[in-house]
């Protein structure tokens, strides 16, 4: 959009639109771009008709899709009538404060909602899942349970509230909600996928054969299909029968790689141009202090290396808390670099090139604030997004008294476990055994750059020391925290705080070593793999 396209005099007088035809002309701004291009009227607008919820509802719905999460908040106050019972404002409100990262305000808007929001089952499912995104999930699961009261043969219900209890370690209440759900409706295929998962199958009691009945009558979506090829994997896997798990593994992961649109030399050209850019000078923090907050833990690295497992030793300290995989920094660092060079946040490559003219203080300072918010009076505030280990450089130069935690694993391990896990939307690389040795790789060598740029800055650990020594390896991480150990700790597993990532399920279990060598199983089929890690010199750590 140039600008507001101008409308003949109707009801709201010459040169000014009426309501109505304002109204319709916003509806029809649905793309992103059109939105950022429309973000300075808004304000004008916005003067013209206060007063009009509708017209302030149309623009805070234009400000979200424009990126601009704070203006969205604001216009989508002026857009709640005093006195009525409209969810779906309250609702809106909520999804634009947990955008513009405000989650306590988000959550006063949650429970202005719930009054109207419970009466209808698709407001309390909504209700529910904004509550899951503010981490209020004893919240999210009372709503379920009114959505289900409401609708008992809606099955999406039921999946909702086994996803949810599943984050709360209620895995046996999970299980039956994910049977309830396949009950009603045997399409939920996600369904199948986290019940493999909430317990290590036996030969005497699993689903492998139902699965193998709904996935050969066919008729699946693909990503249905995917599903219960991951799902089949993994009880195969538990059972012993590896042959049969590899081969579901192996058809579901080539499924879901054909319908990707990924280039896994762009990711390595990226990796290439960090290491380039971020050499030792530029490491230097004395040419841009940031800022001197250390309430920020980073735990990273590539994802199922025992990232989660780490985070949640930590969350076990009375004075820290987790705020789960928080893409707060690398968005705010883009936001950042989009104003300092307008369009560099669609190309990863001029990204890395605006990121290091960032006002670091500013970056950091921004980052903290976020945290702080989520953190209430925690010390130490844990970031567990594992693709942050591409943001080392920043986070250093942005937070220099931050801890930067790194998890590293056995790299066929590593792979392996990349490689059986169906992700949602991240780690395109790990459908095919080529693409993710490739990138393992690359990973590997921009890991090795940080270490030797930043000597000392980087506190390693390693999956396999971990779990061999658990008390000593944790007392290591809390003292490079900067707390002292808690006897309480040593029970890390029976913390009930709630766990979304993909290790939901492990991590209600005590500390075990069952995991380590498990590529081993099926050694010819990963000789792919293996023959690239080889080639690189990596191949054999443990």
């Amino acid at each position: 959009m140039r600008s507001m396209p101008a409308v003949e005099a109707g009801e709201g007088g010459p040169g000014r639109p009426s309501p109505g035809q304002l109204l319709a002309r916003l509806t029809k701004m649905r793309g992103p771009a059109e939105a950022r291009a429309a973000l300075p009227l808004l304000p004008r607008i916005a003067e013209e008709f206060d007063g009009d919820c509708r017209v302030q509802r149309a623009i805070s719905e234009i400000a979200l899709r424009g990126g601009d999460a704070e203006l969205a908040a604001a216009y989508a106050k002026a857009a709640i009538e005093p006195g009525t019972g409209a969810a779906g404002q309250f609702l809106h409100l909520a999804i634009c404060l947990i955008a513009a990262g405000e989650q306590r305000e988000a959550i006063a808007a949650l429970e202005d909602a719930e009054a109207f929001a419970l009466k209808a089952a698709g407001s309390a499912a909504m209700l529910a899942g904004l509550y899951v995104k503010v981490d209020e999930h004893e919240r999210a699961l009372a709503a379920y349970e009114r959505a289900i009261e409401l609708e008992p043969r809606n099955a999406k219900h039921q999946f909702s509230l086994a996803a949810t209890l599943r984050f709360l370690g209620r895995l046996a209440e999970a299980e039956r909600a994910c049977d309830r759900a396949l009950e009603l409706d045997p399409r939920e295929y996600e369904a199948y996928l986290i019940r493999a998962d909430l317990r290590t199958q036996t030969a005497k009691d699993n689903h492998i054969a139902g699965m193998e009945e709904v996935l050969a009558a066919g008729g699946a979506p693909y990503l249905g299909e995917v599903m219960l090829c991951y799902a089949l994997a993994k009880e195969c896997e538990d059972i012993g029968d590896h042959p049969r798990s590899f081969r579901y593994l192996a058809r579901g992961a080539r499924l879901r790689r054909r319908h990707l649109s990924y280039d896994v030399g762009r990711d390595l050209a990226l990796i290439d141009e960090l290491m380039e850019r971020f050499s030792p000078g530029a490491l230097n923090p004395a040419r841009t202090p940031g800022f001197a907050s250390a309430l920020p833990v980073f735990v990273l690295g590539m994802p199922r290396t025992g990232t989660t497992l780490v985070e949640r030793i930590l969350a076990s300290h009375t004075a820290a808390c987790s705020v789960g995989e928080s893409p707060d920094f690398p968005r705010m660092m883009a936001e950042l670099a989009e104003l300092h060079a307008p369009g560099s946040a669609k190309d990863p490559r001029a990204l890395v090139d605006a990121s290091l003219g960032l006002d670091m203080e500013a970056l950091g300072r921004r980052y903290s604030d976020s945290l702080a918010r989520r953190a209430g009076d925690s010390r130490r505030a844990i970031d567990k997004l594992p693709f942050n280990y591409l943001n080392v450089g920043l986070i250093h130069l942005a937070l220099p008294r931050a801890t930067i935690i790194h998890v590293s694993r056995d790299p066929v391990d590593t792979c392996y476990a990349i490689y059986k896990t169906l992700f949602q939307r991240a780690y395109p690389f790990s459908y095919d055994l080529e693409d993710l040795g490739r990138y393992f790789i690359a990973y590997h060598r921009l890991m090795e750059h940080w270490h030797r740029c930043l000597p000392g800055r980087i506190v390693r650990v390693r999956y396999e020391e971990l779990v061999s020594r658990p008390e000593e390896e944790s007392r290591r991480l809390i003292k490079a925290c900067g707390l002292s150990w808690e006897a309480g700790m040593r029970a890390f597993h029976d913390n009930p705080s709630p766990s979304m990532t993909a290790s939901a399920s492990q991590v209600r279990r005590p500390i075990y070593r069952s995991s380590v060598g498990k590529w081993r199983h099926y050694a010819r089929e990963l000789e792919p793999l293996l023959r690239l890690l080889r080639d690189a010199g990596i191949a054999g750590e443990s």
